[in-house]
């Protein structure tokens, strides 16, 4: 199956496309992952270095967007096997339209499309304060889940923790209206297709993971596959 998660930055897609990565063997493709590992290196159509876009909290353009998940499916091994997962894209109506065709190139369709919904005052919370291990990654939460002891991380004892330069208040303003402008609209357009699927992203981590197992049938497969 081809399924593409969507949701406000922050909604948690990156955590659950990691479980089912981890648990259920999908390809992932992350471009907020591709694009933070290359934004010193990638620049778009403009001139401007991808880092500072993303810095701003703009969208990329359309073209820089699905060369790079083309490129990231490429390099899939037996592709067409494997169950994958986009997360992060598309995030605009033209983006879809392009990702759908490629997607039909690799002889597949887009099975699943789920909404991660979720208010913008927990949003806010998640993105302005989470920090990170700068040893392990190991990610925290001012608001929702801080070190057990101040300062040291739980898993590997590191005292340096580091926050993403686009977490704050001025980018995030600024992601949440091009995300309203740009990326919402997508809602309509596969509920049109009858691919959406909405899932409560406010529920802990283990209550919308089971709903993502149930939409998407992956216990019913497992049994199956056993």
């Amino acid at each position: 199956m081809w399924v593409i998660l969507i949701g406000v930055p922050g909604c948690g897609k990156g955590t659950q496309s990691g479980f089912l990565a981890d648990n259920h063997k999908f390809v992932v493709i992350s471009v907020g992952d591709i694009l933070r590992n290359n934004k010193e290196k990638l620049v778009a159509g403009d001139g401007r270095m991808v880092g500072e876009i993303i810095s701003a909290g703009s969208l990329l353009p359309d073209e820089v967007i699905v060369d790079l998940v083309s490129s990231e499916l490429e390099k899939v091994d037996r592709i067409r096997e494997r169950d994958v997962l986009f997360d992060g894209v598309p995030r605009t109506i033209g983006q879809a339209q392009v990702i759908g065709e490629l997607v039909n190139s690799f002889g597949a369709k887009i099975s699943h499309v789920l909404n991660f919904e979720v208010d913008h005052d927990i949003i806010t919370k998640r993105l302005l304060g989470r920090y990170e291990c700068s040893g392990c990654g190991r990610m925290y939460n001012d608001f929702f889940s801080t070190t057990k002891i101040d300062g040291v991380c739980d898993v590997c004892g590191e005292k340096r923790f580091c926050r993403r330069s686009d977490d704050n208040e001025e980018s995030l303003k600024k992601r949440l209206a091009e995300y309203n402008a740009k990326t919402l609209p997508l809602v309509d357009f596969y509920r049109e297709r009858s691919l959406l699927h909405g899932v409560d992203a406010s529920r802990s981590v283990d209550d919308v993971r089971s709903d993502i197992e149930v939409i998407l049938s992956l216990v019913e497969r497992n049994k199956e596959e056993r």
